[in-house]
């Protein structure tokens, strides 16, 4: 009876952590979803439902994102007898697995199995969802730094232009050799250009959000 009163409470503390997961996803506006600090809640939220005062559970989620090298969130569980590890199915480009440890053999009842098998499903449907939101920031993070660029070079062409009397290709060729043979960037170039013309260094170009 006390193991299934135990189940019972872990099944309790885990569903309720699916909601704060969703919670913690959807305040995590702003700046973008930080995914590294979604998964370090993720790991102590199972931890904290999974453990019991006779049995203490830690836990680390090992992902694997798109473009970038796997890396690890959460306790790597060194001197653990018991190891469970629990994939979390997300899309093609994304991969994670849930790791827990526990210092007591066969700490995990397949009751407990079953309880964090439905709690890795809700987790990694939020988790999917942290990944996308944090894509897409990125995404527009990229596209806003692009169009930057793209102005304040067009900037730095118009001005070569006027000071040189030649056409936007002759400006552009111009800009490009002063890339080369300075080893900058062109857009760091162009931001010279305009300030040294504007007389001012902060040539930002602003957009509204």
């Amino acid at each position: 009876m006390s193991d299934n009163r135990a189940v019972s409470s872990t099944a309790y503390t885990i569903s309720g952590s699916v909601s704060t997961l969703l919670d913690l996803v959807l305040d995590s506006s702003g700046a973008g979803t930080r995914v590294d600090d979604f998964l370090a809640e993720l790991a102590s939220l199972t931890a904290i439902g999974l453990s019991r005062p006779d049995r203490e559970v830690t836990c680390g989620i090992t992902i694997s994102r798109r473009k970038q090298p796997s890396s690890a969130v959460g306790s790597t569980g060194e001197g653990s007898d018991n190891i469970v590890q629990i994939p979390l199915l997300l899309d093609d480009e994304n991969s994670a697995v849930v790791n827990l440890y526990s210092p007591r053999t066969e700490a995990f009842s397949v009751e407990d199995l079953a309880v964090v098998q439905q709690f890795a499903s809700a987790a990694a449907r939020a988790l999917l969802l942290a990944l996308r939101i944090s894509q897409l920031t990125e995404s527009r993070d990229n596209l806003t730094a692009a169009m930057q660029s793209r102005t304040t070079i067009d900037m730095a062409i118009g001005a070569i232009m006027a000071q040189n009397r030649c056409g936007r290709e002759a400006a552009f060729k111009i800009l490009r050799n002063t890339s080369n043979n300075r080893n900058m960037k062109i857009r760091d170039v162009a931001a010279v250009v305009v300030a040294s013309i504007a007389g001012d260094t902060d040539i930002t170009a602003r957009f509204e959000e």
